[in-house]
């Protein structure tokens, strides 16, 4: 689905303010100062958006017929903004947020949810570096981000494989890292 700039970018901007309302909230429970359990939930939401990417983009966007061919237009056109509409992302961490909730407690849900929408926050942002930024400088973050771009277009003109965009971590961990110079199967 092709999006116009602002809802194309819409969520960079959305959830940086609702982990900011979620860490207020968790201290303004605790006389502004921050509870040890709210970080370490939100430091587990961050390691696991980073196993929810590559599970999703393996096998949702690559195995799921409908998803696949939303998902097959990214990679015809990868300069294109195109991705889901931002309602799909608020319904996934709204129901993330309220199983979490139900499950262990608000603080929890808070933290965990937080973390997950810091790594989504920053996978939009490194998957919009690697297809529409410059990345000829040799800053630290610009070589970051420039191996991020290496591997990302290993994923879209190889075999199936680096699957991960922020991290290729789980791909190593589930085979499915592709070697530099791998090309398509003919």
């Amino acid at each position: 689905m092709n999006h116009s700039k602002i809802s194309y970018y819409a969520e960079l901007f959305l959830y940086p303010i609702v982990v900011a309302a979620l860490l207020l909230f968790d201290l303004a429970s605790n006389g502004f100062a921050l509870h040890q359990r709210w970080l370490l939930a939100a430091l587990g939401g961050a390691m696991l958006w980073t196993l929810a990417e590559y599970l999703v983009h393996r096998f949702l966007y690559h195995e799921v017929a409908i998803l696949k061919r939303l998902h097959g237009l990214h990679h015809a056109r990868p300069s294109d903004l195109i991705g889901a509409p931002i309602w799909v992302s608020v319904v996934i961490f709204l129901s993330f947020f309220v199983l979490v909730a139900s499950l262990a407690d608000l603080q929890t849900a808070s933290g965990t949810t937080s973390g997950l929408l810091t790594g989504y926050v920053l996978y939009l942002l490194v998957h919009d570096a690697v297809h529409h930024w410059p990345l000829a400088g040799q800053s630290l973050l610009q070589s970051w981000l420039r191996s991020c771009r290496l591997r990302h277009v290993r994923h879209h003109r190889g075999p199936p494989g680096n699957f991960g965009v922020v991290t290729g971590v789980w791909d190593h961990v589930f085979g499915t890292a592709l070697a530099p110079g791998r090309t398509r199967n003919a």
